[in-house]
């Protein structure tokens, strides 16, 4: 059986690549100006929405077996809660309005807090 301290790193990375291949699927879309064909990106955003919850919840478990110090701890949770949040966005608008300027916005800013996620994560494996 897996216990919850192995288990986050590993749901925690699907998230990161879903996140950046459907943007990058809605990015190739857009250069192509194939609008209708957003379907496959807007399914991968849902999968790494639904991996990002996963992620949280394996990682609120994981907290309480080590003993890390709580200042670090708030930070990547306040980071992933930030991302969870902005990926929901994310495949809402991707389905909805994939191109308008709001989901640039959303895209950007879930890209962002992504990359802090990543940073505080690496922080509390490596420091």
């Amino acid at each position: 059986m897996i216990s919850s301290v192995s288990f986050h790193p590993f749901i925690s990375s699907l998230p990161i690549a879903l996140l950046f291949s459907g943007l990058l699927l809605l990015l190739l879309a857009h250069r192509r100006r194939e609008s209708n064909n957003t379907g496959v990106a807007s399914f991968n955003l849902s999968m790494g929405f639904i991996a990002a919850l996963m992620a949280d919840f394996s990682g609120m478990l994981s907290v309480d077996i080590h003993s890390w110090s709580t200042v670090t701890i708030l930070s990547h949770q306040g980071y992933s809660f930030l991302v969870t949040v902005l990926f929901g966005f994310a495949v809402g608008w991707s389905y909805t309005q994939p191109f308008s300027k709001t989901a640039l916005f959303i895209y950007i800013m879930c890209t962002l807090a992504m990359l802090a996620c990543v940073y505080s994560g690496y922080q509390l494996v490596f420091s």
